[in-house]
């Protein structure tokens, strides 16, 4: 059931009278608030149901072991317990295809047959998150930072339906507060919730699903069949394309958490703005940028350690976002030219002076292009058509043609969204201020009628999704 569809209208409309009419009764409410994240999560697969529960009672047990235990070693052992499994959750479904079918090649370049390894596992949907969640609150707890939660408020957490299936990535922390007595009791930023949701349906159908069923698609799968101008084309369009179909789903997770009352962090700063490595990744996908920060390079010790250690963190950082990020050796590369970006951004702040605007410009030029040329390994099927892609980039001998005006006038188009996406964030909730209750509703329902019409047919689900 995805966000943008006549069926979660449907869902969330019910959802939202419920949610607000069950306040009154708090202990009640928190029951409801699992039983619909679970409803929504089963109209998936009701099989992913069983796996996501389990995980919950699994992280629950262990930090009340935690919890329970005064002794470090002890304690120290049932976080590694935890933690492990979590983690061998994850790399079970999300790497047994890719060794299931590496094994597979290996054994029919030998001669040998692979029948016995037929057996295909399903990744569930919103795994790689939920994990995430389930670790930092076990770490949090450990550390003391948290007290140990019931298991109700722990199940709610975890598979809360607007963040479950791709972030934003919330702390316990931040989250168990709203669940005290009831949450809020009025919804605050009214108008700033429709507007986030307003301006993710128009990313999402719009620019990404347009970009993606005309462009992206067609030339990264077969870019021998394109020009160089279309393929440089194309990783232009999927940087857009990315950029707003995962930022796209974080504002309507945003908004329709904030429509329960429930506040969510910022997600996305104009990341194509950033004029370094460094400053990209504190604009992009910003709880997983902080979820790495804290969890993994931090107790890896950080910039504590020097130079060279606090170079070898960064790197190893990355690449365990790279594998966290997808299964192929295209996302090692990704992540590991990305490790290297971080690190020069890093030196270039020691040694050069950032106030002169010339070179902030430059800067960030190069940091735009380089991360366009990067995304080719995020979105090719596999290294050899990553490097079928970048060879097309440069092969001068290429075909002519045709060119889609509007695919070129979209992409420019987007380029001005991300420079003045918060004012326009800013004009739409002026508007809807200045507007009646019913007045409001016709306004949003007219512009969303608008937003359908402008989009394609067909609206591809969100590429965050198979993460």
């Amino acid at each position: 059931m995805l966000f943008p569809t006549f069926s979660f209208f449907v869902f969330f409309s019910i959802v939202l009278i419920l949610n607000w009419f069950l306040k009154r009764k708090p202990f009640l409410w928190r029951i409801f608030l699992l039983a619909i994240s679970y409803l929504f999560y089963a109209t998936w697969d009701i099989r992913f149901l069983a796996l996501i529960f389990l995980v919950s009672i699994f992280n629950y047990l262990g930090t009340f072991f935690i919890d329970w235990t005064i002794n470090k070693s002890y304690r120290k052992f049932w976080l590694t317990l935890i933690i492990g499994v979590d983690v061998l959750v994850l790399v079970f479904f999300k790497y047994f295809n890719f060794f299931r079918e590496s094994a597979d090649i290996l054994l029919n370049k030998i001669g040998f047959s692979s029948n016995a390894l037929l057996l295909h596992i399903i990744l569930p949907i919103g795994l790689s998150f939920y994990i995430l969640r389930a670790i930092s609150y076990s770490v949090d707890v450990f550390n003391k930072k948290i007290p140990l939660e019931n298991f109700l408020d722990l199940a709610i957490y975890i598979s809360f339906f607007p963040q479950l299936l791709s972030g934003p990535i919330l702390r316990a922390k931040d989250f168990f507060i709203q669940l005290k007595d009831g949450g809020a009791k009025t919804i605050e930023n009214l108008e700033e919730n429709f507007t986030l949701i307003l301006i993710g349906l128009f990313k999402k159908i719009v620019i990404a699903s347009y970009l993606t069923v005309n462009i992206v698609d067609d030339v990264f799968t077969v870019p021998q069949n394109h020009s160089q101008l279309v393929v440089l084309l194309a990783i232009y369009a999927f940087a857009i394309v990315i950029y707003c179909d995962f930022s796209g789903y974080s504002d309507m997770a945003i908004g329709i958490a904030g429509l329960m009352g429930f506040k969510s962090p910022n997600n996305f700063a104009s990341p194509y703005l950033a004029v370094d490595f460094q400053d990209f990744w504190r604009r992009w996908h910003i709880t997983l940028s902080n979820w790495l920060r804290d969890y993994i390079y931090i107790p890896l010790g950080g910039n504590r350690k020097g130079e060279a250690r606090t170079y070898l963190n960064l790197m190893a950082t990355m690449f365990i976002s790279g594998l966290w990020h997808g299964t192929g050796i295209q996302f090692v590369v990704w992540s590991i030219f990305h490790g290297l970006a971080l690190i020069i951004s890093r030196f270039k702040a020691e040694i050069m002076n950032q106030g002169v605007t010339l070179e902030k410009i430059l800067s960030w030029f190069i940091t735009l292009n380089a991360v366009c040329f990067l995304w080719i390994f995020f979105r090719a099927q596999n290294l050899q058509n990553a490097f079928d892609i970048i060879k097309q980039l440069f092969n001068w001998q290429s075909l002519r043609e045709p060119i889609n005006v509007y695919i070129i006038i979209l992409i420019f188009l987007s380029f001005l969204l991300f420079i003045f996406e918060q004012e326009i964030k800013e004009i739409l909730i002026s508007i809807q201020k200045r507007l009646s209750l019913f007045s409001m509703i016709i306004f949003l329902t007219i512009i969303v009628i608008l937003i359908i019409k402008l989009g394609p047919n067909i609206v591809p689900p969100f590429i965050y999704f198979k993460f």
